[in-house]
């Protein structure tokens, strides 16, 4: 038998792992909202009719929805009238469970700040340069008010920090391309927050708005070569702040 044979054999005919009663039940409602037999709007059956169904007890019932809730899925209502309900579904609750992983994996060294700020680099670079072929005339004008709301000197550092965040989050979103802004999103909410407190003492806040005003320029000039250019130079000089403070 060839190692190809050997690995077919243990692997795609290997007994599959037995799903726990909890994930049963979740992933069989998960079934229904992906295939559109539950609509958002829709109000679950009472967990004992859920139980009698799924031939559960209601604690597992219970957990299965918890987790569904946790994952922005459903909603839950008290009193009359109340029970568990399909949400409209939107991509926050994904960001969030991304971002949670990825600081989860960050605080058990499973990934490091050099990955994190990598990935940021490739999809903020991306999306820079999507933005120079696709933005529009409401895109531009959020970032030119952005810049010159973070150019005011007597803001606060924690308000200049989250004009930094607005400014990144519109680039990302003049790139119309939702499945790279998820990912980047998330990892704004997990880079930007915790790494730029912890340089804020070495930024020089006109230098990163200069840097800023470079990337929105090119957007607006429609190069998407200097779009992405300019993005690299602004992540480079950051990443030269956070080893200087160690983080790197």
């Amino acid at each position: 038998m060839t190692r190809r044979q050997q690995d077919v054999q243990s692997g795609a005919f290997a007994p599959s792992p037995v799903r726990t009663p909890v994930d049963q039940v979740r992933l069989r409602i998960l079934e229904g909202i992906i295939s559109g037999e539950l609509r958002p709007g829709d109000r679950l059956p009472s967990e004992v009719e859920q139980a009698r169904g799924f031939k559960v007890g209601r604690s597992t019932v219970r957990e299965a929805l918890r987790s569904l809730v946790e994952m922005g899925l459903l909603s839950t209502a008290q009193g009359r009238g109340g029970g568990s309900f399909v949400n409209n579904f939107d991509s926050v609750p994904v960001e969030r469970n991304l971002k949670d992983a990825m600081e989860l994996l960050l605080h058990f060294d499973a990934i490091n700040v050099r990955e994190l700020l990598e990935a940021r680099g490739v999809l903020e670079g991306t999306c820079a340069r999507l933005a120079a072929r696709r933005r529009g005339d409401d895109e531009l004008a959020r970032m030119a008010e952005v810049l010159d709301q973070a150019g005011r000197t007597e803001l606060s550092a924690e308000e200049w920090l989250q004009l930094d965040i607005e400014f990144h989050r519109a680039v990302a979103l003049s790139g119309d391309n939702r499945v790279l802004i998820v990912p980047l999103a998330a990892l704004h909410a997990v880079v930007q927050p915790r790494l730029n407190e912890a340089i804020m003492p070495l930024l020089d806040r006109e230098e990163v708005n200069a840097q800023h005003r470079a990337i929105y320029e090119a957007i607006g000039a429609g190069d998407s070569e200097a779009a992405g250019a300019a993005v690299e130079a602004h992540l480079t000089s950051l990443e030269q702040l956070y080893r200087r403070a160690g983080l790197l």
